[in-house]
């Protein structure tokens, strides 16, 4: 008996330390798995939210800010983040959203909605409006903040700490899609206040990742944060390397010093036969667009429709498609690209014709190229853009233009192309939220920062408008597909191709996905241990 009670304790006392283990292990499996995940980019702009117009501190910003909403990695539907849900008036005029509580910045305090009122206006006053500030442009009171007339926001109220009422002048059918948009996400006052313009060296965000650090052109840094109010990543740290180039890029990570980054132009097909890396490679289409402009306020472009048409006859895109590019994207024969609701074939009507080229440089006054200037051309460098230049420049050669190639940084790029001191550069575009007024809006409505070719027309501003406000969605679409039509004929930009893009990623990554908008989110990935299939 006394040997059976024995007996009874030990398979006891066997059995609670079997259950501790069990739970220790499985207390282990709920561990995150951490690691630092090194990705490759060109050095940003800006990642202060309002100011990042561009792929490359977009990429960062999408880590640390979380906004109202987000895109549904696979259909592109808008979810509730920070925003738990929202209504709208019979009239289609106002917007209530209700946010989630214990949301928190990176610095410990819970973002409410004041802190949507403060980043909005922030983003459209006259004084510190940024880039992006036109993406609030239906919200009413936008014009007297641009215009400097008032200081409030009038669309803009904070009903209580987790209620945000937004109204506006018109009803846009589209809005809440607009709203995942960067230039959307909330920023602390008191971080605004304590840095001003230094802010981007010290961003306080509300999304997965915090920020470290930026030390210019070498890296950027972010890690887990903890107190995310989502699921909490896997990630440790986040590691952004900055190249100045795609090639020596590519070669860190074959060396295996980076788990993502882009495939070089010339070296995607040698990328898919190694086998590698063939297995490792996202090659997939994406809603964006590659042009030229040419600057309708600048020499000799300026009144000049028929040169416009010239250079538009003249580019061989499908060369530069086969020949630069590997056949990866498909020939741009419109502005709005194919997967974006509305998208028309054939909007443009201008396609390789050297002959009629010639024709239309007769017709602008310069029979041959006589008398016509060299046309400087305006790249960035680093990332495959010299070789689609020198494409287009033997092509202008055909017909008598002649073109000088000027290469430089992408932020310094950026800023000669807005200002206009180059009239005629390359330039990509990509959605910010999947509808047919992001490529139409942004790109050529007479207030929009990134109308880089200054176009204006006045009867397209005002079908802009007319199409936003139109609720039906099929009417909304044809309203939309006109303007593309009037704008293509006005031969605003070279169109060359709608992008396909080439990445490639280590085996031991899990979870990355790239939607087609070229977003993806980093607090799903795990990186898989080491000797692991």
């Amino acid at each position: 008996m006394n040997i059976s009670r024995k007996l009874i304790a030990i398979i006891a006392v066997c059995v609670v330390i079997a259950m501790i283990a069990t739970l220790s292990f499985g207390c282990k499996k709920e561990e995150k798995a951490g690691g630092e995940f090194r990705a490759y980019i060109n050095e940003p702009v800006s990642i202060d939210p309002p100011n990042s117009y561009e792929s490359e501190g977009i990429q960062v910003v999408r880590q640390v800010f979380d906004g109202l909403v987000e895109y549904d990695p696979e259909t592109l539907e808008i979810v509730p983040a920070i925003a738990d849900k929202w209504d709208i008036s019979d009239d289609g005029l106002v917007y209530t959203f209700n946010l989630k509580k214990g949301v928190k910045f990176h610095s410990g305090r819970e973002c409410t909605a004041e802190d949507f009122v403060y980043s909005w206006t922030r983003a459209v006053d006259d004084e510190t409006a940024s880039y992006l500030a036109y993406h609030l442009e239906p919200i009413v009171g936008y014009d007297e903040m641009q215009d400097g007339s008032a200081d409030v926001f009038e669309g803009v109220k904070a009903l209580d700490d987790y209620t945000l009422e937004v109204t506006l002048k018109y009803p846009y059918a589209d809005f809440a899609k607009t709203l995942g948009h960067v230039v959307f996400y909330p920023v602390a006052k008191e971080d605004i206040e304590e840095w001003g313009d230094l802010y981007a060296e010290h961003v306080n965000g509300t999304g997965a990742f915090k920020f470290v650090e930026w030390k210019h052109d070498q890296y950027i840094t972010l890690e887990r944060f903890d107190d995310y109010y989502g699921e909490t990543a896997s990630l440790e740290k986040v590691k952004y390397v900055i190249f100045a180039d795609q090639d020596t890029a590519f070669l860190e990570f074959k060396a295996g010093n980076l788990e993502y980054a882009s495939i070089p132009q010339g070296k995607i097909q040698s990328t898919l036969d190694d086998p590698a890396l063939k297995d490792n490679t996202i090659i997939k289409p994406l809603l964006a667009i590659y042009y030229f402009a040419m600057n309708f306020n600048a020499e000799p472009f300026k009144g000049n429709q028929a040169l416009r048409e010239a250079v538009s006859y003249a580019i061989d895109r499908q060369n530069i498609i086969d020949v630069v590019m590997e056949g990866l994207p498909t020939p741009a024969t419109g502005i709005v690209p194919k997967g974006i609701p509305g998208y028309q074939e054939n909007a443009s009507k201008y396609t390789y014709d050297p002959e009629m080229a010639k024709q239309k440089l007769e017709e602008a006054g310069y029979p041959g190229g006589e008398g016509l200037d060299q046309i400087v051309f305006g790249i960035n460098i680093g990332s495959g853009h010299e070789m689609v230049a020198e494409a287009m420049q033997a092509d202008l050669a055909e017909i008598g233009i002649e073109v000088e190639i000027e290469g430089m940084e992408w932020g310094a790029a950026l800023e000669a192309f807005q200002k206009g001191e180059i009239g005629f550069h390359r330039l990509g575009w990509q959605a910010d939220y999947p509808t047919m007024d992001n490529f139409l809006f942004p790109l050529f409505y007479s207030g929009s920062a990134d109308n880089y070719c200054q176009y204006n027309n006045p009867e397209v501003d005002r079908m802009l408008i007319e199409a936003r406000s139109t609720i039906d969605e099929d009417e909304r679409i044809e309203k939309y597909r006109e303007v593309e039509r009037i704008i293509c004929d006005d031969a605003a930009f070279v169109l060359i191709y709608f992008y396909s893009t080439a990445r490639v990623i280590q085996p031991y990554v899990e979870g990355f996905y790239l939607d087609a908008m070229g977003n993806y989110d980093l607090s799903k990935v795990v990186m898989k241990p080491a000797g692991t299939e």
